[in-house]
């Protein structure tokens, strides 16, 4: 665990210690109104994707939002810590192919009052039936629905059939389709298992960057997850969102005209996807290293500690590389949030 120097709140925000994951509370707030407004306009609800921040003081805001159907995560090991928090409906979009990991979601299904989890095939199907079982338990099943032929999901085709195995399965129920990638091959199968008479209520597919357009397409709870916090990549396609979260870096270098070196490096940001951007532009990142980041734009250089701006790339991938993050508002800090689901991959 990160030990960060922890300030008062009421700090000025360029007064903490660097580098470190920022949030503006007012532009985190702003994209969740947004997103879902939009998204409770028509018959849909957001399931937030909680893996994109790992954080349950921001899933408890997502949550409070308008239309908000329940939550969801990438891996069993984050359902267990989201529990911890009071998130009672979550769905796991991955699948659990260990008794180990069947096991463990049956006793989490005992402590909370829906949880979701995904299957593709006969076995994945078995193995839940018998881990619930032995746990006295009910899991709920999403068949996963595939895009493609290089992702795990069923096929439309079938589908139906493995709804209905769930369907007939002793500890379990269906919760209906989960989309691996794009929407419509899981919608090709909800017309399939409606013609042979069974019902499909949740739909759940989408992403940050349609959620304006999945729910006129069928689907039932828009899984997204980055709108909250924003990220480069998100942004740039979605203008009307804020880069809500941005890491704090200060400047420790100026040798060379037009080149600083700042204290965030890839370990700060993970740059897995991609490099950090400026917020505000004037410059940009051209390279880092493992501590340390390289920051071009025109002379004169910004002097050696005054405070940069980024903008991560991938959202998710740099909030599982803190252990807290700085909440702030009007430009000063007004709380300190755990990342309690950072590094839960199991």
């Amino acid at each position: 665990m990160e030990r960060p120097t922890f300030k008062p709140i009421g700090t000025p925000v360029e007064e903490l210690d660097t580098p470190a994951l920022v949030i503006d509370l007012d532009a985190l707030e702003a994209n969740v109104a947004a997103v879902h407004a939009a998204v409770g306009a028509s018959s849909a609800s957001v399931r937030p994707r909680l893996d994109a921040h790992l954080c349950p003081a921001i899933g408890h805001a997502q949550r409070a939002a308008a239309a908000t159907s329940g939550a969801a995560v990438a891996t069993l090991a984050q359902a267990e810590t989201f529990a911890q928090y009071g998130f009672d409906d979550i769905l796991i979009v991955n699948l659990l192919a260990t008794r180990v990991k069947t096991g463990r979601a049956a006793a989490l299904a005992r402590r909370v009052r829906r949880l979701i989890v995904s299957a593709d095939s006969e076995r994945n199907i078995a193995g839940l039936s018998d881990a619930a079982s032995a746990a006295g338990s009910t899991l709920a099943v999403a068949v996963a629905v595939r895009d493609d032929n290089l992702s795990f999901g069923a096929t439309p085709g079938a589908a139906p059939g493995l709804a209905r195995r769930v369907s007939d399965a002793p500890g379990l129920e269906l919760a209906g389709l989960v989309a691996v990638g794009d929407a419509g091959p899981m919608l090709e199968a909800a017309d399939a298992c409606a013609r042979a008479g069974i019902e499909t209520p949740m739909l759940a597919a989408g992403g940050s960057a349609s959620y304006d357009t999945a729910p006129a397409s069928g689907v039932t709870d828009v899984l997204a997850g980055s709108y909250a916090l924003g990220d480069a990549a998100l942004v740039s396609r979605r203008p009307e969102l804020a880069p809500a979260a941005r890491i704090l870096a200060t400047v420790m270098s100026d040798k060379d005209d037009g080149l600083v070196w700042i204290d965030a490096g890839q370990k700060a940001t993970s740059i897995d996807t991609g490099l950090p951007s400026v917020y505000g532009g004037g410059a940009t990142v051209p390279r880092m290293s493992a501590e340390h980041g390289a920051l071009v734009g025109d002379a004169p250089n910004p002097p050696v500690g005054s405070k940069i701006w980024l903008v991560p790339h991938n959202i998710a991938n740099t909030a599982n590389v803190y252990d807290y993050i700085h909440a702030t508002r009007g430009g000063a800090l007004e709380a300190i949030w755990e990342v309690s689901a950072r590094g839960k991959y199991n």
